[in-house]
């Protein structure tokens, strides 16, 4: 490559890496044009994204939890993007971590799925389910998870109850409150947050 020529390219890139440090900076400053930008063009339409999505997780409801992890792992603002890469390696490299840190701080029971959240279908068999002291549990578990959730801010209320108590999709949720899917992700994850913390009261 010619001195000429590798002066072309490096302008060239110049304007699109700054583009992409403003992007992430914006997104990180709940900018509503660059969250949505950032979520759905370099995680949601990712194939480098969803490829790696599906060899470290089976299920689809898996996935795409992970999904919005990751999204709020990228506008927390603990990781420094400095555009020395293409924001779409920085993002891959953030997925990746974010993967491994929740493998690792999962233990062996959850990891196997063993484990779920209250909301989330798991097998039992049926003489069990039939059993009243199952049914009596899972209706207490049930009721206090209700109440629980509807001590959270009401900015934060629908979704998680749409999530965890009727085992609506991130989809599903954005088009019945009719918000953009970034918006749930961030009103899902501060919601959970909160109420790991009226749990832990």
């Amino acid at each position: 490559m010619t001195t000429a020529m590798f002066t072309q390219f490096s302008e060239g890139s110049l304007p699109a890496i700054t583009d992409e440090v403003d992007l992430l900076r914006r997104a990180r400053q709940s900018d509503r044009a660059a969250c949505e930008e950032l979520f759905v063009r370099y995680l949601k339409e990712s194939s480098s994204i969803q490829g790696l999505l599906r060899r470290a997780l089976a299920r689809p409801e898996d996935r795409e939890e992970m999904l919005h992890e990751i999204y709020m792992q990228l506008i927390s603002a603990n990781n420094d993007f400095r555009g020395e890469s293409r924001l779409s390696t920085y993002v891959y490299q953030v997925a990746r971590v974010t993967i491994f840190q929740k493998y690792r701080r999962e233990n062996t029971l959850k990891r196997r799925g063993v484990l779920r959240v209250i909301s989330q279908a798991f097998d039992v068999p049926d003489k069990d389910q039939s059993n009243p002291e199952y049914c009596c549990i899972q209706k207490e578990c049930h009721q206090t998870l209700e109440t629980m959730i509807h001590k959270l801010p009401t900015a934060y209320r629908e979704a998680l109850r749409l999530r965890v108590m009727e085992n609506y999709s991130y989809n599903e949720i954005a088009e019945e409150m009719r918000l953009p899917l970034n918006t749930v992700s961030t009103k899902i994850h501060k919601g959970k947050r909160l109420l790991a913390s009226l749990a832990q009261a």
